[in-house]
This record gives C-alpha cells, sequence and structure tokens, in this order.
C-alpha cells in the first residue's frame, strides 16, 4: 500500500519542479539575452512482479516507482530581433557570448547586448545595464572614443572616422555551452562542463542598433504549463487513492 503513497508523492514533487522552470521562463519573457530552461525526467526504479506459479518466468511484469527529474536543460536558440535606434546596442548573430566584468572582478558571459555609456573620471566606457563592464578580446574594459560609435559585424569599435577600431568586442564560445553555470542578472559563468572560453569565429557576428529578446515561446509555455498542471492534479488523486486505500485496510478488524 505504502508504495502508491510514494509514487503519487514523487510524481507531485517531479511536476512542482516542472512548473517552477515553466515559472521562470514566463517570467523572463521580457527578459534580453534570456534563454529558456527545460526540466527533464527519467524513470524512478522498476522491479519484477513475480508469479507464484512460476516465478522465474519472463513473463513477470515490471513494476514503476514513479518519475525523478534528472536535470534542467537550457535551450540557447536565438531570441527574438529587436531594432532599438541606439548605438550601444548589440545582436549576436550566431553561437557566442560577450564577455563582462562584475564589480568584484569576477569574469562572466552574456547574450544580452543592451549596452550603455558609463561615464567616469578617465573618460567613457562600455557597460551592461546591470553596470557591469564589457571587456575586450584581451580581456580590458572597453574605453569609448570619439563622439560616434560605430562597430562592426567582426566586433570592431570605432569613433566613425577615418582612424583605426580602437578595441573589439570580447566574444567567446565554449565547447558545450549547456554546461555554463547561471548566475544573477541574466550571465553565465564556465565550468568544468563547459569547457574554458575561446575566441568565437567568423561565423558569429555582431549587428550595432540591435538587442537579443528572450527566446521564450509563450504558446509552448503555456501548453507545458497546462500539461503540468493536469500531471499534477492526476498525482494528487493518485495519492488521495492511496490514502483511502490505506485508511480501509488500517481500519479492518479481525
Amino acid at each position: 500500500m505504502m508504495q502508491g503513497t510514494y509514487t503519487a508523492a514523487l510524481g507531485i514533487a517531479s511536476q512542482q519542479q516542472r512548473l517552477d522552470t515553466i515559472a521562470n521562463n514566463l517570467a523572463n519573457v521580457n527578459t534580453n539575452g534570456f534563454k529558456a530552461s527545460r526540466t527533464d525526467f527519467k524513470d524512478a526504479l522498476y522491479q519484477n512482479m513475480q508469479r507464484v506459479e512460476q516465478p522465474q518466468d519472463d513473463l513477470n511484469m515490471l513494476k514503476g516507482h514513479g518519475t525523478l527529474v534528472s536535470g534542467s536543460t537550457r535551450l540557447f536558440t536565438q531570441g527574438q530581433y529587436i531594432e532599438t535606434g541606439i548605438d550601444t546596442n548589440c545582436y549576436l548573430e550566431g553561437e557566442g557570448f560577450f564577455m563582462v566584468q562584475a564589480p568584484e572582478g569576477q569574469t562572466y558571459y552574456t547574450r544580452d547586448g543592451s549596452f550603455r555609456k558609463s561615464s567616469e573620471a578617465d573618460g567613457e566606457y562600455l557597460v551592461t545595464s546591470q553596470g557591469y563592464y564589457v571587456l575586450d578580446q584581451n580581456g580590458q574594459k572597453i574605453r569609448l572614443e570619439g563622439t560616434e560609435l560605430n562597430i562592426s559585424s567582426e566586433g570592431y569599435l570605432s569613433d566613425g572616422t577615418e582612424n583605426p577600431a580602437y578595441a573589439r568586442l570580447g566574444i567567446f564560445t565554449f565547447l558545450n555551452q549547456e554546461g555554463l553555470l547561471a548566475v544573477a542578472d541574466n550571465l553565465y559563468a564556465a565550468s568544468a562542463s563547459s569547457g574554458a572560453a575561446q575566441q568565437a569565429g567568423a561565423e558569429t557576428t555582431v549587428i550595432q542598433k540591435v538587442v537579443e529578446g528572450s527566446n521564450v515561446n509563450l504558446a509552448d509555455e503555456f501548453s507545458k504549463l497546462i500539461r503540468a498542471s493536469r500531471a499534477m492534479q492526476l498525482s494528487s488523486r493518485a495519492l488521495s487513492t492511496a490514502d483511502e486505500m490505506d485508511g480501509t485496510a488500517n481500519s479492518i478488524r479481525g
């Protein structure tokens, strides 16, 4: 009897994690550069149901013990193309991440190219919307020069004159981008699973005055929300039924 209770409870817990993931996706539908996540499941342990007549028969059935959450997969598909007309905004076409530096000095990576200018004592710097410094290909802060800002498709920054480019955006890729660790402010950190950062190739290009929106698909997320809710309702009914059966068995008197 107790196995039914455990299986139903495991189903409720698994669907709750799925609902939490969907809720996070929906909450970030308007977050620039956000990448949606998907909850993955696996079967819990199976055991053989032995038959009294022929316990070694190949026809013995397997009894499952519910589902478990095996992990969460982040989907790095391209987000929406949003034109802003702001010269500091950048859109990455293809794989890759901008490299930025947090106030504490840590290096992170992001797809959010809604950059802006930060006026400081020694000049203007390119920063993220959270105030993190945008770094160049050598890991240095980008100090803006001149009154205009032109960004080429290769990520080179120039002042709109015939002077040569004075910096290049640090754009990096990873052997396994799904292994990146998500941190605060829509940023990612490299890990042993992702591998070390590598300079992005020519297939990754930059488009100025455009930002990448979220890749959350509202229709898909609402469909998943309905399915997860129904699955949780079914598990809840199963739990109630198992509880009633246990109560009936305990009330039987010899």
